[in-house]
């Protein structure tokens, strides 16, 4: 047999699964701890794709704190619930 045929055959004989094992010696990362993470949540800057008024196409990226995110929807729910609330109801034939 050739060289490549005594290759070949011990690839083919060599299961897939061993091959493909990991193994951590430490085991997997740690996370890190919730007070960190909940203090750097605060601060986070998150930023999103708003539409332009009129373009279909047209964005502009928005950058806020989650702290800034979360009055932006409040103050734009409070804004949608004046405009219905003044909005004259339908009319009944």
């Amino acid at each position: 047999m050739s060289k490549l045929a005594w290759i070949t055959a011990a690839v083919l004989l060599v299961p897939a699964p061993a091959l493909a094992q990991i193994v951590f010696a430490d085991g997997p990362p740690a996370a890190p701890a919730k007070s960190a993470k909940a203090k750097s949540d605060v601060d986070k800057v998150i930023c999103r794709s708003q539409g332009e008024i009129g373009s279909r196409l047209k964005t502009h990226q928005v950058c806020l704190t989650l702290d800034q995110w979360r009055t932006y929807e409040l103050d734009n729910q409070r804004q949608l619930s004046d405009l219905q609330a003044k909005a004259p109801g339908p009319v009944s034939r």
